[in-house]
């Protein structure tokens, strides 16, 4: 640094800068060579007399303003710059290593710049630590906005790295000192303002903890979005789920193909499905609850198929919870564009368009074939039966009841029993109980009898009596094989007895 008797480092400092003019009678202003700090940084001599600053002069940048009376023709003016910045170029010599607020940027001396720390340069803003600076990052204590008056970009993440890893990284960092479960752990959020000039939250993307125990953290992702004036749960990942529309708003999903604006729809509600509606190819504008359109020829337009390569397999399944019973509601219908070709209704009665039944009996796919035995002693012991179902019975006993048929039991017992198929093909593990169970519908349609209610079974799991499934069926098919074999037996036999009849009337 600089001592009496010595002159001023070169270029550390500027040094004393005098400025000199001429009076003309009349000029009061005077521009400076630089602009000084304030008046006290500036020596005025007029006529050898030094003026009093702000008294006798005023500066404001480089303007020179002298107060009062016009300095007089030919009288000399020396301004005395006493003080200067210091260089930008310079910077670099102004020593604050190891001081801490070793620059002090306001009049309290609460806002500075620190160089205590190695490598590190810490800034203060009204007392409080707000930012650091190392040679690998910066560090900011609290939070900071970007504001731009155009749509270009606010923040931008470069990563000039040209390895396989992942780059640019954002980590957002809840270092909690006691994490819990149900914390959230970071939110991205997107405001909006309404007509009304209110500041609202429009998007936000969220994190939580749902297991902060160690060896089994769990997390889900949230995506709310505000919908008719409310934050809604749109969509989010758990640890056991994805799930689409949690909080039940009336909301589409939608996936388009290269040609189809609605190749796959799933509609919230509409005016004829308040439960919504799912549709392939189909916007679901009926109210179909599923309804799938293929527009193409030579192909099925559903396809099940069980793949399984081993064990019981299964199709597919109607299920009613309620009881119809009736020709009312209807578990199948097979329509074209003119007529329904094919009704089964929910009694299981099956009705079709040309009253035809068969089964494919080409001879190229049969071999063995032969006369079948006598029918006649099987068909004389069938039992015709007249019968009701319990579960007629059990909602109101009525001769409309009556049946005819036969009982697989008696079946089974005679010469018969192979007529009786082998108990069904199910297991009790596959058995719903609920499904059969009296619901509240039942009791609200008057179908639960006498002495049963709400939660108790309908008609399986009986003592004794085991699974529905599991009850024995009969082949009506094969029955009726059997008769008409029987009737061609019978019908040879009164052939055989007329013509013995007609001889004897003959002779």
């Amino acid at each position: 640094m600089s001592y009496i008797g010595q002159g001023l480092p070169a270029d550390v400092f500027s040094g004393f800068t005098t400025d000199s003019f001429t009076g003309d009678g009349s000029a009061t202003t005077f521009t400076l060579s630089k602009a000084p700090f304030s008046e006290d940084g500036l020596i005025v001599v007029i006529n050898n007399v030094i003026q009093k600053p702000t008294t006798n002069f005023t500066v404001s940048g480089t303007t020179l303003t002298i107060v009062g009376t016009a300095v007089a023709s030919s009288d000399v003016i020396y301004a005395i710059h006493t003080s200067g910045a210091v260089p930008s170029t310079l910077a670099s010599k102004v020593d604050v290593n190891g001081l801490s607020d070793g620059v002090i940027l306001d009049a309290d001396a609460d806002t500075t710049i620190s160089a205590d720390t190695d490598d590190q340069i810490d800034f203060k803003a009204g007392g409080t630590d707000v930012m650091s600076m190392t040679a690998t990052g910066l560090t900011i204590n609290d939070g900071v906005e970007i504001t731009t008056a155009d749509n270009t970009a606010q923040l931008t993440l470069t990563s000039t790295d040209a390895d396989a890893n992942a780059g640019p990284v954002l980590i957002m960092n809840r270092n909690s000192a006691s994490p819990a479960d149900d914390d959230f752990i970071g939110n991205i959020q997107m405001e909006m303002e309404n007509d009304a000039d209110e500041n609202l939250d429009a998007v936000s993307i969220l994190g939580k903890i749902r297991d902060a125990s160690d060896g089994t953290e769990d997390a889900q992702l949230y995506f709310y979005t505000r919908t008719a004036g409310t934050m809604t749960d749109s969509f989010h990942i758990s640890p056991t789920e994805v799930v689409f529309n949690d909080d039940s708003v009336d909301r589409d999903f939608r996936i388009e193909s290269d040609s189809n604006a609605i190749l796959f729809k799933l509609q919230g509600a509409n005016s004829n499905n308040s439960a919504g509606t799912i549709g392939f190819n189909s916007s679901n504008s009926d109210g179909n609850f599923f309804e799938a359109v293929n527009p193409q020829s030579g192909v099925y337009s559903t396809k099940l198929n069980a793949s399984a390569s081993s064990g019981t397999i299964y199709g597919m399944q109607i299920f009613f919870t309620q009881v119809p019973d009736n020709n009312t509601s209807q578990f199948l219908v097979c329509s074209d564009s003119t007529a329904v070709r094919l009704r089964i209704y929910a009694d299981g009665d099956v009705v079709n368009h040309d009253n035809s039944y068969g089964s494919t009996s080409d001879e190229r796919i049969k071999e063995q074939i032969t006369d079948a035995s006598s029918q006649w002693d099987d068909v004389k012991a069938m039992k015709i039966r007249k019968y009701k179902m319990k579960e007629d019975v059990a909602k109101g006993d009525s001769d409309a009841h009556w049946r005819l048929g036969v009982v697989a039991q008696e079946l089974e017992a005679s010469s018969m029993g192979g007529l009786v198929k082998p108990e069904v093909l199910y297991t009790s593990d596959d058995q719903e109980v609920k499904d059969y169970l009296y619901t509240q519908k039942d009791k609200d349609q008057g179908l639960i009898p006498d002495g049963k209610d709400v939660g108790d079974v309908q008609i399986a799991k009986k003592a004794n009596v085991g699974d529905i499934k599991d009850y024995k069926s009969v082949k009506y098919s094969i029955l009726y094989m059997k008769a008409i074999k029987a009737l061609q037996e019978a019908m040879a036999k009164i052939e055989t007895l007329e013509t013995k009849v007609k001889a004897l009337e003959d002779a």
